[in-house]
């Protein structure tokens, strides 16, 4: 153990150069893996954490909630389809409103308080439970603020934060379904009724969310019943977003961990007659390869700590306008399969070493 500390102190630059090399790897893995996370939850997010087991959409939305066309009454007919515990109305549109000092586009959810379909992701404040209340997914608002719908459409004071539960990366503002039908019938004057997206509901304890779905679509007419995971992993152009950040950060991964493994292989092939000749006066392939795991180690501990100080930079200075949270998953899963791969690399020298004779490496010398 000892003799490979001594080697990394007497050789600072080559040891110093390797950790420089795993630290950019794990950098890129973490911030790809990150904005990649964070680039897909801000276009979910609003469905993902929605308090539902499911939600039915008009059958010609092609899956998408800002697409579909309900009459509220749907809600009614959902509800009677035996499984479902409860329904809840959710509406949707989009809309401008001054955020952030500026005005921007804007997503309106509206919700129906105590039913199927609330936002969940609160880190501050309460939901909304009454009309000129609202609670916000987005930056540059605090509790308390008002926030100033264009259109005639009304002014809301925030009662509440949400974090993780935009739409379309966009800031989200929910409000309780009376409210939305208000706003959408000022930005929309002369509709004959304001329809809603989707009907959000649950299902009895002990039943199949899928298998209620899948009635809910065959009971009630023109309507496409999904299980809430089904509908985030529906929405259009999510599932070549999510293949697309994968295969860069697959990619990168293993061109990168490639590149290192040879770097260790090398550093200990490098030092093959050293350990032959320590072999020879006594020592253990068993200590040997102790010696070049406790160096790996100390490599990648060193590098990650690096790396992960770099991506908390890199975070914090990118302004992407969508909540961007470094997951403590990620950062173990990415370290871990460093560590492994690169000592699988160490220990595929050491098995070299130990195959060959130290009389005939010394006798040979």
């Amino acid at each position: 153990m000892n003799l490979g500390l001594a080697e990394i102190r007497r050789a600072r630059l080559r040891f110093g150069l390797l950790t420089t090399a795993v630290a950019l790897l794990v950098f890129l893995v973490l911030l790809l893996s990150t904005l990649g996370g964070a680039l897909v939850g801000s276009l979910t997010g609003a469905l993902d954490r929605l308090d539902a087991a499911g939600l039915a959409y008009v059958g010609n939305a092609r899956d998408n909630i800002a697409a579909s066309r309900l009459d509220p009454s749907v809600a009614d007919a959902v509800a009677a389809v035996p499984g479902v515990a409860g329904v809840g109305a959710v509406g949707t549109f989009t809309t401008r409103a001054p955020l952030d000092g500026a005005a921007a586009d804007v997503q309106l959810f509206g919700f129906t308080p105590g039913a199927p379909g609330a936002p969940t992701g609160l880190s501050e404040g309460r939901l909304p439970t009454a009309a000129g209340e609202v609670a916000v997914d987005g930056r540059g608002v605090a509790i308390g603020d008002t926030i100033e719908l264009e259109n005639g459409e009304g002014a809301l004071t925030v009662v509440g934060l949400l974090r993780g539960s935009q739409f379309n990366a966009l800031p989200t503002l929910y409000v309780p379904l009376d409210a939305y039908t208000s706003a959408v019938t000022a930005a929309n004057p002369g509709l004959p009724f304001v329809p809603i997206n989707a009907v959000a509901f649950d299902v009895d304890p002990g039943d199949d969310a899928a298998a209620v779905a899948a009635a809910v679509t065959e009971a009630v007419p023109e309507t496409q019943a999904y299980t809430r995971a089904d509908a985030v992993a529906r929405i259009p152009g999510i599932s070549s977003i999510s293949q697309s950040f994968g295969i860069l950060v697959g990619l990168t991964f293993v061109i990168g961990i490639v590149v290192i493994g040879f770097f260790f292989l090398i550093l200990t092939v490098q030092k093959l007659r050293a350990f032959t000749l320590l072999r020879a006066i006594g020592a253990s392939t068993g200590s040997l390869a102790a010696t070049v795991a406790l160096q790996i180690s100390v490599v990648v501990v060193a590098a990650s700590a690096v790396a992960l100080g770099l991506t908390a930079l890199a975070l914090q200075g990118l302004s992407t306008g969508i909540p961007v949270t470094l997951s403590p998953s990620t950062v173990i899963t990415t370290v871990v399969a460093v560590w492994l791969f690169s000592l699988l690399a160490g220990m595929l020298s050491v098995r070299r070493i130990a195959r060959i004779d130290p009389a005939t490496a010394v006798g040979s010398r």
